[in-house]
């Protein structure tokens, strides 16, 4: 009987006048609940809003701690110079942030950390000792400048001098854009590698072909200097690769590379970057597959067992994804790592110096690499794109196999040297700006790895924050997901709707 009675009255107030309100109340919290549950979960992995930091923000992140920890525990001391008093530097436009970050690093690793503050111009030290004879060794023989905006990092046994040559100051700390505009304070980044640099004694040379219309941009020149690289640029069709060349550097040439005909006693480009392989030379190709065919640089890269994939015509077959593109072009991925033992190796070190457990690179532009193995070679993938990748030449569809090769690894090995090693990529955003600037994507921690692991550079400083004076976010959310978020957001209030409307009708037919 209770139950019919229970029944009854449940019957009348869903027929009564108050159920729709009641309704309305449910679906309305109900809704915002959910969209507020799905907004948490993206802002988790999208930059949905922009961060603009404020003066003060310029704390560093415990990714220095494993950097410097050994070197702490052997009771090393590193010296920061700053070649103007401190009141002057403290008031400096850009300095100021410098200063704040030299004050965070003695802070933080008391003792090991120290620093200074001399007049370059007077040669005077905060005391009024003479600092000539110092700065004569810092001068080293000519190859280093300093004015009142250097910086300078030095042990008893090494050193390293940051100098600003634009007349802005403290440039080295920061990264610019084609017209010299600030785009990203990097502070903690370059104060960390510049105490790494005086503690390693590897500094060879990274040295940038020029002459084929290469594009190189300042981020890449400012993520090799962080990485323990002196850059500089070569021309060879004028000049050998150096012995102090650690890396050489092929970055999107627009026309090709020269080589003599067959008995010719010319020395050719070819011949120059064949006898720095010979001797165990690195190398970094980058290639633009918009270019026109290289024929002499693409058939050097082919025997290093790489080459691009192109169809019957020549063309070059371009990857698309349309589902693991953060585009709707599908020609921006997000690129997986492959299974070779070289690609599980750069990861793991990621995610345990950075803590990014993903490791997440974002790569636009890109041709399908085929990889031949030989006796001499060993050739390993080492980015790789999703399984519902496509190829598209022509404006039309190629293959469906998916999973291509878009950047690889090889290692040449010599009879009467080192084994010369070379990666291989065909992509224009590697090194962009707001790629690398970004803390949805690891790019420059990516690079930081292939570096350490391949190249066998030694320390990097991963995972450094740096602040991002952007006017826009690049975000960390694929097409694939974007659809799903989508649909769920525009499927829920649809059935909230529809359910409303059907309990309208019952009421009104009642």
């Amino acid at each position: 009987m209770k139950n019919g009675n229970f029944k009854q009255r449940l019957d009348r107030y869903i027929k009564g006048r108050e159920f729709p309100t009641t309704l309305l109340t449910v679906a309305v919290i109900t809704l915002v609940v959910f969209i507020n549950l799905v907004i948490t979960s993206l802002s988790s992995i999208v930059p949905l809003y922009l961060y603009t930091p404020e003066e003060d923000d310029l704390s560093i992140s415990s990714a220095s701690d494993m950097l410097f920890k050994s070197y702490i525990d052997k009771g090393i001391k590193v010296n920061v110079t700053f070649c103007s008093y401190e009141d002057v530097v403290s008031n400096h436009a850009t300095g100021k942030f410098v200063y704040q970050t030299a004050k965070e690093f003695e802070k933080r690793y008391p003792g090991f950390i120290n620093l200074r503050f001399i007049n370059a111009i007077t040669q005077l030290d905060s005391e009024g000792k003479s600092v000539s004879d110092e700065l004569k060794v810092y001068l080293d023989g000519g190859n280093n400048s300093i004015n009142d905006t250097s910086v300078i990092f030095s042990t008893d046994t090494s050193f390293r001098v940051l100098t600003d040559y634009t007349g802005t100051g403290y440039v080295d700390f920061y990264t610019l854009d084609s017209s010299y505009s600030i785009t990203s304070y990097n502070g903690e980044e370059m104060f960390a590698s510049s105490v790494l640099w005086t503690l390693n004694e590897n500094h060879g040379t990274a040295y940038m072909t020029v002459g084929h219309g290469e594009s190189a941009n300042g981020t890449l020149f400012n993520i090799l200097t962080a990485a323990g690289y002196k850059v500089k640029e070569i021309n060879l069709r004028k000049s050998d690769v150096p012995d102090d060349a650690e890396l050489l550097i092929i970055s999107n040439p627009i026309s090709d590379f020269e080589r003599g005909a067959v008995g010719s006693t010319v020395i050719t480009e070819y011949d120059r970057l064949s006898s720095y392989r010979n001797r165990g030379g690195n190398f970094m190709v980058m290639l633009d597959p918009t270019a026109k065919p290289l024929n002499v640089l693409e058939g050097f890269v082919l025997e290093f067992g790489i080459s691009v994939r192109k169809n019957e015509t020549g063309e070059t077959m371009m990857v698309k994804d349309s589902d693991n593109a953060i585009t709707t072009d599908g020609f921006t991925l997000v690129a997986n790592y492959s299974d070779s033992d070289i690609a599980k190796e750069m990861k793991n070190v990621i995610t345990l110096r950075s803590g990014d457990d993903d490791g997440r690179v974002i790569l636009r532009n890109m041709s399908a690499l085929t990889l031949t193995s030989k006796a001499h070679l060993e050739v390993s993938p080492l980015l790789v794109a999703s399984s519902s990748a496509v190829l598209e030449a022509g404006g039309e569809t190629v293959d469906r196999e998916g999973g291509y090769t878009i950047a690889a690894l090889s290692v040449y090995k010599n009879d009467l040297s080192d084994s010369a090693r070379m990666i291989v990529m065909s992509d224009g955003m590697m090194t962009a700006d707001d790629a690398v600037n970004t803390d949805g994507y690891s790019n420059k921690d990516f690079l930081y790895s292939l570096f350490d692991k391949f190249f066998g550079k030694g320390d990097m400083p991963y995972g450094c924050r740096s602040i991002s004076y952007n006017q826009s976010t690049l975000e960390d959310l694929t097409m694939g997901q974007a659809r799903i978020y989508a649909f769920i957001l525009i499927s829920i209030p649809i059935a909230l709707a529809a359910f409303g409307v059907v309990v309208l009708v019952r009421r009104k037919n009642r």
